[in-house]
């Protein structure tokens, strides 16, 4: 049986397993990411790569309206404005003054064009960068109604 995710709307064979506690995705989803997290720890060089991964898959899974989802939400956007839109080096945000600074954002209406499903998992370092990089910016594309409040909330908060 097939069931689609539904946080990523990617779908896969259908299986019981545990899940995130606060990002909603399917048992299915959440272990395909297990395993490319597994294969992107042990790869020289791939801490980009990982990075870009984790950012993506969080903002396809936001789970629902609570300050730890929100505050995740919020925090993995802000990462990726700040490589994605400013260039930053790829690395966790840093924020001051943020706590209880952001809201709810509604999750977009169309899923992004790319998910875990399309990520390379025992692939060499520069086809993971690629791939990765290339996820991450279809999960930014996603959330395009809300890029001006990201852009706001980095002016804001995020330290450089």
């Amino acid at each position: 049986m097939r069931e689609r995710c539904v946080g990523c709307s990617a779908e896969f064979d259908a299986i019981d397993g545990p899940i995130h506690r606060y990002m909603t995705s399917s048992p299915a989803c959440w272990s395909c990411y297990g395993e490319l997290l597994g294969a992107l720890a042990i790869q020289p060089g791939a801490m980009q790569s990982r990075l870009y991964c984790v950012d993506a898959y969080a903002v396809q899974h936001p789970g629902t309206p609570n300050p730890q989802a929100i505050q995740s939400v919020a925090g993995h956007l802000l990462n990726m404005y700040g490589y994605l839109v400013h260039g930053l080096p790829v690395t966790p945000p840093r924020l001051t003054g943020h706590k209880r600074a952001f809201h709810w954002l509604d999750p977009p209406a169309k899923p992004a064009k790319l998910t875990v499903r399309d990520m390379p998992v025992a692939a060499d370092a520069a086809t993971t960068a690629v791939a990765s990089r290339a996820w991450a910016e279809a999960a930014w594309a996603a959330w395009a109604e809300h890029h001006a409040q990201i852009a706001q909330w980095h002016e804001a908060y995020a330290v450089m």
